[in-house]
């Protein structure tokens, strides 16, 4: 009789389970006030700084895209400018599960640890968020990828995604947060794959550098891919279609059909010249261990705050159209606004 109450507890043990929830969100150019070295920051400077640096104003000057260089030159990221976009980030990122905010976020477009634990410390203190990983990565102008959570981040390791066969500029790695989830390793892969400026074969590249990285995660109860994947329908190349939709699940797939949140649902996660479209993905691999995707908790955040009306000009018409309800990005002058991206979100059990 001991033997099969032991057997019995054993049993016990293995059946407990634990639901986490996943968040991943573009913040689109979260960077500090402050330059790094051997990185292009330069439209993210104090004005006071511009005005006094050659080397600022030459690289400015430099920019053939007048957009850009008028940005370069004029935009005043000041410390209160820097620290409204931290607080209205933070005010998103807290709006999830009634204020307490995802179990694990995962971040793109940010530019460091310091202002990574100033988003944590300024922005999202008292939610519980002790654990954070970011690895700079070799992208010029200096954003990275980040993990933060409540879960405590074992270890971390940053997969190279070397792109110089098809382009001059560096892109962003894959960054690995292995984290341990009540007694349970779960791994977390952070995402900012190369844009539609760039061939399609660079995504390619970092689709079989993630595959390769989470086919060696073998003792994982859950491995997540979460990001901005920058892939869409028509490329010729799909990364997606041919190396990550065979072997992970794409959570929107069911989420849209399952979820509690379905009729709210935006058409996607960024707007882009009057179509939506779904960069920001989570996927989990289907080789994990034992696990359980909560498809009716999936959600794209569209709260009406994070959301605008844009006036938009056809150059080659001159026709001008009004889109509704799309994300409100920041802007500096009104300070005002939080990103092109609405964050993902989705709970898992294992």
């Amino acid at each position: 009789m001991k033997i099969i109450f032991m057997s019995l507890m054993f049993l016990g043990l293995n059946v407990e389970s634990k639901t986490f929830s996943v968040m991943t969100y573009n913040l689109e150019n979260f960077f500090d006030t402050h330059h790094d070295k051997n990185k292009e920051d330069y439209t993210y400077l104090p004005l006071k700084i511009k005005q006094r640096s050659r080397i600022v104003k030459e690289y400015c000057e430099g920019l053939s895209n007048p957009f850009y260089k008028k940005n370069c030159l004029n935009f005043d990221w000041s410390n209160s400018v820097y620290h409204s976009k931290l607080k209205n980030i933070a005010k998103v990122i807290s709006s999830y599960d009634s204020g307490k905010g995802a179990d694990i976020v995962v971040l793109q477009e940010i530019e460091n640890k310091n202002a990574l634990k100033d988003l944590i410390t300024k922005g999202l203190v008292a939610k519980g968020y002790r654990y954070i990983s970011l690895i700079e990565g070799p992208d010029r102008r200096g954003i990275d990828v980040a993990v933060f959570s409540k879960y405590k981040i074992v270890s971390n390791r940053y997969h190279n995604v070397d792109i110089s066969d098809y382009s001059s500029r560096p892109t962003r790695g894959i960054l690995e947060a292995n984290l341990n989830v009540d007694g349970k390793l779960v791994t977390v892969f952070a995402n900012h794959w190369p844009s539609q400026n760039n061939d399609d074969l660079t995504r390619l590249k970092a689709a079989e550098t993630l595959l390769k990285a989470a086919k060696n995660k073998t003792r994982s109860s859950a491995i997540i891919a979460a990001g901005d994947f920058n892939t869409v329908e028509d490329d010729d190349i799909n990364g997606l279609k041919e190396h990550i939709n065979p072997n992970f699940y794409d959570v929107e797939e069911k989420g849209r059909e399952l979820s509690r949140h379905r009729k709210t649902l935006k058409g996607g996660t960024h707007f882009y010249r009057g179509n939506w479209g779904s960069l920001d993905k989570i996927f989990v691999y289907k080789r994990s261990g034992r696990f359980k995707v909560l498809y009716q908790d999936f959600n794209i955040l569209a709260h009406n705050f994070m959301l605008t009306d844009i006036e938009w000009e056809d150059r080659s018409t001159g026709d001008i159209t009004i889109y509704k309800g799309v994300p409100y990005r920041f802007d500096p002058k009104a300070r005002k606004g939080f990103s092109d991206h609405l964050p993902v979100v989705i709970k898992i059990r294992i």
